[in-house]
């Protein structure tokens, strides 16, 4: 079953979205509305309307995220470089799942 546009279009395979903790019935719901809305086709998989849906959100994500990096100015590469360590010992420790479900888009 797929688990939402995010998988429909190959951010992240759908067991990925385990943790989300949504019943199946919730994913097929899910679903049914982006069929509905015309965001993926009867197989589960991102029509080109939803391909550009993911693009626009992204696009505009990034947009938000980058505003405070942009305000730090020059300082905004030092700090890139203090969280780095902080960053790494996160992404090691286990507690986050190997592969996010968040913000990562890659065209299929």
């Amino acid at each position: 079953m797929e688990r939402g546009l995010h998988a429909a279009v190959g951010a992240a395979p759908a067991p990925v979205f385990a943790s989300r903790q949504w019943s199946d019935a919730q994913w097929a719901d899910a679903t049914e509305r982006l069929r509905g809305r015309g965001l993926v086709d009867t197989d589960g998989v991102a029509t080109e309307a939803g391909r550009d849906l993911r693009r626009a959100v992204e696009r505009h994500t990034d947009e938000l995220a980058a505003a405070p990096w942009r305000a730090l100015g020059p300082a905004a590469g030092r700090l890139a470089q203090l969280v780095g360590p902080l960053t790494a010992t996160i992404g090691g420790s286990g507690l986050l799942p190997a592969q996010s479900t968040l913000g990562i888009f890659h065209e299929v």
